[in-house]
């Protein structure tokens, strides 16, 4: 259920109409139309409220409410469930060749032309260069939800994560669930520079997570033998 539901505040949040994405149209709606009935009963000579009124005025805010509160758990969960098997033994390390592929879906910070923008399970390949630097390369399609929401223009297209191996932290196994599916995953933590808030030039140096979903476990084994 948990997995659905983060599944669900991803494309909520991720569609857009008229430039907003869809859990901000559906909260600023309804707590707009919760605002709007408690002012007419203020504003009423004799506040005399049917039931309806404030069961409608009720189920209004739950809604606004949970839209947001949706929003905030998804951001904070990186829309996955993960859940880490740190008894499975390690693979023999194996650097995979450049002209390796490993096919997966990918969920984390990417990057474009300078470009940042993050992603919940994008089909995308695992590939490591000759110069030992790691790379998943995915690509957004064209997409809709419920009918009004799209994916933006700007966000079509291949998206990028690029990190060195030296600048691996931890890399967790696991079971990875977004949505309805779930099977083996891993997360994995690197160090990714970032601009500096304010007028600062110097990149800040922060820790980031990609979470890497795999058909099946031969897959798993291969990236996390070249992480190794």
């Amino acid at each position: 259920m948990a997995a659905r539901l983060l599944r669900l505040a991803y494309e909520l949040r991720h569609h857009r109409f008229s430039g907003w994405a869809l859990d901000r149209w559906g909260a600023t709606l309804a707590l707009g139309g919760a605002l709007f009935l408690l002012v007419q009963w203020l504003l009423r000579a004799r506040p005399a409220v049917a039931p309806w009124h404030w069961a409608i005025l009720v189920l209004l805010a739950l809604v606004g409410g949970g839209l947001v509160l949706l929003r905030t758990w998804g951001r904070r969960r990186s829309y996955v469930v993960f859940r880490a098997q740190p008894d499975l033994p390690l693979p023999a390390p194996r650097r995979l060749t450049p002209a390796d592929k490993v096919p997966l879906h990918a969920t984390g910070h990417f990057e474009v032309e300078a470009r940042p923008g993050f992603f919940a399970g994008l089909l995308a390949y695992w590939r490591t260069f000759a110069s030992g630097e790691h790379a998943v390369m995915a690509i957004q399609h064209p997409s809709r939800f419920l009918w009004l929401g799209s994916v933006p223009a700007e966000e079509i297209g291949m998206w990028y994560i690029f990190f060195r191996a030296d600048a691996v932290v931890t890399v967790t196994p696991g079971v990875l669930a977004f949505g309805a599916g779930s099977g083996p995953g891993l997360r994995v933590s690197y160090l990714s520079e970032v601009p500096a808030p304010g007028r600062s030039k110097k990149p800040k140096t922060v820790t980031a997570v990609a979470y890497l979903a795999f058909a099946g476990e031969a897959d798993r084994q291969h990236v996390w033998a070249d992480l190794l």
